[in-house]
């Protein structure tokens, strides 16, 4: 199963040539990201409702949709976790010119989503880690939500980046565990909001994170 990741050449290089492994981002980096067109608040879902299709009552006492100044929104969190953003659409002229990208790798998603899942059950220190991937449902104004599983919720984006056509492979931090230790007892929580982390996995051998990268497109 082949997705695609876009980026800058300058930046994604050092991937394509095995130097470094894939990156996950935390949920709350993608509200600073500088390409406001893909800036977007993960840490929870906004829906807003038509009005019209919704009955409120306060002591029993209905309140007409028309006297409502506004549709009511309504805001559900999401699971926290980290996220690699693929995408099904191959080499896209409109990708490239909506993530300023000037380079598409091929990304063998299957292998990867394999590999990350036994890696995460044999390392002692990161066990409890899951690792989930999905292509991204695009919702819209004007309905309920379509679910409130904070979890299924990671995987659905308002349909202004349904262009996107995303695959996202995401990991969630167990929760009953405060975050990681390094081995030089530096401790790092799996939250930070004010300064997001990346997670990046590779070993010396280049030829591991190359098994994942198929095709290389350019512009």
């Amino acid at each position: 199963m082949e997705k695609y990741l876009y980026g800058k050449n300058a930046i994604l290089r050092r991937l394509i040539e095995g130097d470094v492994g894939f990156r996950f981002s935390e949920l709350a980096y993608y509200a600073s990201m500088e390409n406001g067109n893909m800036r977007d608040y993960e840490m929870y879902k906004t829906f807003v409702v038509d009005k019209n299709l919704s009955s409120i009552h306060i002591n029993n006492i209905p309140i007409p949709s028309e006297v409502m100044t506004q549709d009511p929104v309504i805001e559900v969190p999401t699971q926290y976790c980290y996220c690699l953003c693929l995408s099904h659409r191959k080499d896209s002229s409109e990708l490239y010119e909506k993530f300023k990208a000037d380079v598409c790798v091929e990304v063998k998603a299957d292998a990867l989503v394999e590999c990350l899942i036994e890696f995460f059950k044999q390392h002692k220190n990161l066990k409890g880690v899951k690792v989930m991937a999905r292509s991204v449902t695009y919702y819209r104004d004007g309905g309920w939500p379509i679910t409130t599983d904070p979890v299924d919720l990671v995987f659905h984006k308002h349909e202004r980046f349904a262009h996107e056509s995303e695959f996202r492979i995401a990991l969630f931090c167990p929760m009953d565990k405060p975050g990681f230790k390094a081995e030089t007892g530096e401790f790092f929580p799996f939250r930070n909001d004010d300064d997001p982390q990346h997670i990046s996995l590779s070993i010396p051998d280049r030829e591991f994170t190359k098994q994942f990268i198929g095709e290389v497109y350019t512009p």
